[in-house]
């Protein structure tokens, strides 16, 4: 099941790096939707398989709650 779920993302993530090429005429513009789709499709492979990972809020609270502190 996972397998599926995994070529559903791919499928997705090309189907919208493929769309956005084909629209967009500016190559700056090109690179940046096909490296944000990459990664989501990267990131949503990952949290399917370790759903447990913590979330984005979490990290960035590890990053910097060390500075929350000293700014107090």
């Amino acid at each position: 099941m996972k397998i599926a779920s995994m070529l559903g993302i791919l499928l997705l993530a090309g189907t919208i790096i493929y769309v956005e090429w084909k629209r967009s005429e500016e190559k700056k513009v090109r690179m940046i939707t096909a490296g944000v789709s990459a990664v989501s499709a990267v990131i949503g492979m990952i949290l399917l398989f370790d759903p447990q990972l913590p979330g984005p809020g979490l990290i960035i609270k590890l990053l910097f709650g060390g500075i929350d502190k000293v700014m107090k």
